[in-house]
């Protein structure tokens, strides 16, 4: 896909789009466009209240920023409204519904982030953050650090680190599928291949018009992550101001030796790099964040050569030739907190939008109060105890 490639208003033919529903209309309560994480949640939190018609313009779900996430659960962010959605996220990716899925959503891994001389206030304040959403958080001294991970230089952990205990990976597949079965069993229909060819109100309601069918509703919502600003625009409706980052990662067999399953994900506080342990290799990336349009994101060579350097330049970390490069996007808004409700220019359009690389760790609590966005419920309990009004995500705000 060639860059600004925007999968959502390609008019051409579509291989996989799905003959029994061409030609036809289709009515719902809801439309999400986006069948990512993001799309997903909001779909398995709506189901169970209204009809949902989910349509993704890729074949596959997913397949874009979620299917390239680091599957990091942590609560160390700084945007204040991301971090309290991320803590209202655990319980549920801890214990999901009966029957979410086949095996656990979290596995304990840790995470290390670790600092030179001068960085000592930086780690104190991510300390500070993760204890504040109610986690632990030790501080480390140089000699901790290097007992955490023997790998690092000394010179690199002269101002120690701070490791959180509680930090997890997560199978994100998993929980994406979960998501999907979920709203499936409550009667949504989850369409992939369906490329949007027009969008616009009429006095009824949303159409939605894809190459196999057109899809009626009241309420549409815009998930299409890197995209949102140009489904926005399609129906007329304000842009938010969404900026998509390119990040670039990639694997690399592990030290001969040592049992790197033990490592933590090790990360530097000025963001220069980041290692992890990743289904018997290891994974290693820039940390880096490439302004970019709307694409299906590509590694750059000399974005994996950096990173291969920092890392080498701070670790005993021998890194080969990589196995596989891959790269993905991190939309943010201006303030870099998601994105959640109604527009103000429009009836009935509401945003899912602006998750920044956390969409995969915080889709539990972002898609319940997605859903009661939409549908007008109270807001849920758990987002209230954790901080969260609204108007903290509430489109107005970037006005």
């Amino acid at each position: 896909m060639d860059p600004g490639h925007a999968p959502w208003l390609n008019p051409g033919h579509y291989p996989g789009s799905q003959p029994a529903e061409r030609n036809v209309d289709i009515s719902a309560d809801v439309i999400i466009l986006g069948g990512g994480i993001a799309g997903a949640s909001a779909a398995f939190f709506l189901a169970p209240h209204a009809s949902v018609v989910l349509l993704e313009a890729e074949e596959q779900f997913g397949q874009h920023s979620s299917g390239r996430s680091a599957a990091q659960f942590t609560v160390g962010i700084t945007a204040p409204a991301m971090r309290r959605l991320a803590a209202a996220s655990r319980a549920f990716l801890a214990q999901p519904p009966a029957g979410f899925a086949a095996s656990p959503l979290l596995h304990r891994r840790g995470s290390l982030t670790f600092g030179r001389a001068g960085d000592e206030a930086r780690l104190d304040a991510l300390a500070r953050r993760i204890r504040e959403a109610g986690a632990q958080a030790k501080r480390l001294d140089m000699a901790g650090t290097l007992a955490r991970f023997p790998l690092l230089l000394a010179a690199s952990a002269a101002a120690g680190a701070v490791e959180e205990p509680d930090a997890m990976e997560i199978e994100v597949d998993a929980l994406l599928q979960g998501y999907l079965r979920g709203a499936r069993a409550h009667g949504a229909r989850c369409l992939g291949a369906q490329r949007v060819l027009g969008l616009h109100h009429e006095a009824q309601g949303w159409e939605v018009r894809t190459q196999a069918a057109a899809f009626r509703a009241p309420r549409i919502v815009n998930a299409a992550g890197a995209w949102v600003d140009e489904v926005a625009a399609l129906a007329g409706v304000r842009p938010i101001g969404i900026q998509p980052y390119r990040r670039t990662a990639f694997t690399f067999a592990p030290t001969p030796g040592l049992d790197h399953t033990i490592w933590p994900h090790v990360a530097d506080i000025g963001g220069r790099w980041y290692v992890q342990p990743d289904a018997g290799q290891m994974m290693g990336s820039l940390a880096d964040a490439t302004p970019c349009l709307p694409c299906d994101a590509m590694p750059e060579e000399f974005d994996i050569a950096l990173a291969i350097d920092r890392i080498g330049a701070d670790t005993r970390l021998q890194i080969g030739r990589p196995i596989h490069r891959w790269a993905g996007l991190r939309s943010f808004v201006r303030d870099r907190d998601p994105v959640a409700g109604k527009a103000t220019d429009a009836p009935g359009f509401f945003w899912l939008a602006g998750q920044g690389g956390c969409g995969v760790l915080t889709s539990p609590a972002l898609g319940e109060a997605a859903a009661a966005l939409v549908l007008g419920h109270a807001w849920p309990e758990a987002l209230r105890a954790a901080g969260l009004v609204p108007a903290s995500l509430a489109p107005s705000r970037l006005a």
